[in-house]
């Protein structure tokens, strides 16, 4: 029989083994194609910026990253397929603000856990946000438009992409802060909810500052204020809403990756580090877009979302829109 020493001695051996081979194999990551599912129909911008990102880390791993796209139901289809593959890294996601935050804040129920079945990977990009009104808009300012909202009460509209959108958020956010009523008027999508703005049917909107600086440069769009706590090189006239008097506004929405949760760290880290490369190295380009990268550490990303679920949660139940259904 074998002695209890000898049997202690052998099952140290064997841990340390493991242990071993698991540090290898985190080492030697990637050996193979990774896939990159993006939760958005192939086109869109956000497509985009995952295809940018995944082919300066295929070039940087020396292993080629497959563009997935699985669109629909606000970004859940995509998130319940990733959250059921094996944490190896060999599968991740681009993922977004409004996933993992608004979405937690407002639906009763989901089939993913934002904190509990996804290791984050970086908060990639800011999509910084702009109040926009049409150039024959009579308001200037947006101290204009408060004025005008404290004095008529429901009166004037904005329109947004659906209830819990970005912009949806960002508007319930500004009335909050200043202490206005205006009338919320959701649409399918941010295209039909924009032809009605410049169509006259709807008095303001909040539009993604890339797509707001095109559309006032070609004389179109009035913009009044940008979402952002600092203002933007890209805008560098417009005031932030914090500078009109709302102090500590802040509607970004932001883009990241993920992965599926308990992910070595060692994968977590190549991967981190390679997508921050990569943002880096194409910054120029992606703040042309409109953009302001971010590149964070996992760690800041989960700070993030654990911090705007609690931010979001709170204005939905004032708005009214917590756990819908």
């Amino acid at each position: 029989m074998r002695s209890p020493t000898f049997v202690r001695k052998l099952l140290l051996a064997s841990t340390m083994a493991l242990a071993a081979c698991g540090v290898s194999v985190a080492s030697d990551f990637p050996t193979g194609p990774m896939k990159l599912v993006v939760p958005y129909a192939a086109g869109a911008s956000t497509d985009t910026l995952a295809r940018l990102v995944g082919q300066s880390v295929a070039e940087d791993l020396k292993q080629s990253v497959i563009v997935e796209n699985r669109a629909g139901a606000g970004g859940t289809i995509a998130s319940d397929y990733v959250k059921r593959q094996k944490p190896d890294g060999y599968t991740w996601m681009l993922t977004t603000d409004g996933m993992l935050s608004v979405n937690p804040s407002i639906y009763k129920t989901l089939n993913y856990d934002s904190l509990q079945d996804f290791s984050p990977l970086s908060i990639a990009v800011a999509a910084p946000l702009v109040l926009a009104v049409t150039v024959n808009s009579p308001f200037q300012t947006m101290e204009a438009v408060i004025e005008h909202a404290k004095a008529h009460p429901s009166e004037l509209t904005y329109g947004s992409a659906g209830v819990g959108s970005s912009q949806h958020m960002a508007g319930e956010l500004m009335k909050q802060m200043a202490g206005v009523q205006i009338t919320h008027v959701p649409y399918r999508g941010g295209a039909p909810a924009m032809a009605d703005l410049l169509g006259g049917h709807i008095d303001m909107m909040f539009v993604q500052s890339a797509s707001a600086k095109d559309l006032a440069d070609q004389g179109k769009l009035r913009l009044l204020a940008i979402g952002s706590p600092a203002r933007s090189p890209a805008l560098p006239e417009l005031r932030t809403f914090e500078e009109v008097g709302l102090k500590g506004y802040d509607s970004d929405t932001w883009y990241g990756f993920n992965m599926p949760a308990n992910a070595d760290p060692a994968v977590v880290k190549t991967l981190n580090t390679s997508i921050v490369k990569a943002l880096q190295a194409h910054r120029a380009e992606l703040e042309r877009q409109g953009y302001t990268v971010i590149a964070s550490t996992p760690d800041e990303m989960r700070a993030s979302i654990e911090k705007n679920i609690v931010k979001w949660r709170d204005l939905a139940k004032q708005a009214g829109i917590y756990q819908m259904q």
